[in-house]
């Protein structure tokens, strides 16, 4: 439904004003958005309007697959230059959705016809050098999207709130801030690196094939490739399934003493353990990636977690950073 709306958006943008120029868009977290170039300014309702002529129309929403090349001629025609530069060296098939006579790069799934966007709402922000950027927020109903708007009129963003708290201001991390992320990596150090080879190498190498290199069973890394981000890497090879099994439910225990109610990662190749914020999004904190040996049993198990989203969430969910040292 967000794909669809943003690919409404821009359906409705392009019918209002042919000379636009579409740089592309799709679905938020919680919703969706769309970039344009247009050297005139954009109002909101009026676009909101015409999306609402298009959804009383009916229109059927089309998945479209088509030779690259005849893809960027028809986009081309339509005057969607950017669009078709994104195909530049495909030759495959690629899929476009079609609403109307218009046309634009976006990969399914869609909805059958714009009548199934239900409820909507739009804001447009200006960018720098006649850029426009067009966010919506879409629901099944009127009144979920009325208790979503209400929800986010009320809502404080982690990173606004650890500023009111002292954390950090802007991207610059002040000394509380500093003092709470450290005492958070101390904690997972403890929790996760232990019998594990502790490295440090540069930002712009593959970790798993660095940790490889090593030789070792569990080699875990902490490296930092700006200031605001912490990633925390815990790389295992040679493991067998019960090892495997035990350790997923360690990253649990952790999340749990942390205070979060999370969802589990699946036992499949690869999945995260995700929490849900106070506006319904979701927020994948610690990411797993299994592989197994070719003819072997042997599982190689890849763990990677950015601090810094583990601790924005907490403030999101006023979770106390308690006294991690004896946990």
């Amino acid at each position: 439904m967000r794909r669809t709306a943003a690919e409404i958006a821009a359906a409705a943008v392009y019918e209002l004003y042919p000379d636009v120029r579409l740089l592309g868009g799709g679905e938020t977290p919680s919703g969706f958005f769309y970039d344009f170039y247009f050297p005139h300014p954009l109002h909101a309702h009026i676009i909101e309007e015409k999306m609402k002529t298009l959804v009383r129309e009916k229109r059927p929403v089309r998945t479209l697959d088509m030779i690259a090349f005849s893809a960027s001629e028809l986009l081309i025609s339509q005057g969607h230059l950017e669009r078709a530069l994104e195909l530049e060296g495909e030759s495959g098939l690629v899929e476009l959705i079609q609403i109307g006579t218009f046309h634009d790069l976006c990969p399914g799934p869609h909805l059958k016809n714009t009548a199934e966007l239900a409820a909507f709402k739009i804001e447009v922000e200006v960018l720098p050098d006649h850029g426009l950027r067009l966010t919506g927020w879409c629901h099944r109903s009127k009144d979920e999207l009325k208790q979503y708007l209400k929800q986010l009129d009320s809502y404080t963003e982690p990173a606004q709130l650890g500023e009111q708290m002292g954390l950090w201001k802007g991207k610059i991390w002040l000394p509380a801030g500093l003092k709470m992320r450290q005492k958070l990596i101390d904690f997972l150090k403890r929790k996760w690196f232990a019998n594990a080879l502790e490295i440090s190498g540069p930002a712009e190498n593959d970790r798993m094939e660095q940790h490889r290199s090593m030789g070792k069973p569990k080699v875990a890394e902490i490296w930092i490739p700006t200031p605001q981000e912490t990633h925390i890497q815990i790389s295992f090879f040679g493991l067998g399934e019960e090892e495997f099994i035990s350790f997923l439910h360690l990253i649990g225990k952790t999340l749990t003493i942390l205070g979060f109610d999370h969802t589990n990662v699946p036992t499949g190749r690869e999945g995260d353990y995700s929490v849900v914020d106070g506006l319904g999004r979701n927020h994948p904190l610690i990411h797993v990636k299994k592989t197994s040996r070719k003819g072997s049993s042997a599982i190689d198990f890849y763990v990677t977690a950015e601090v810094e989203t583990i601790l924005y969430q907490m403030l999101e969910k006023n979770l106390m950073m308690v006294e991690l040292e004896n946990q």
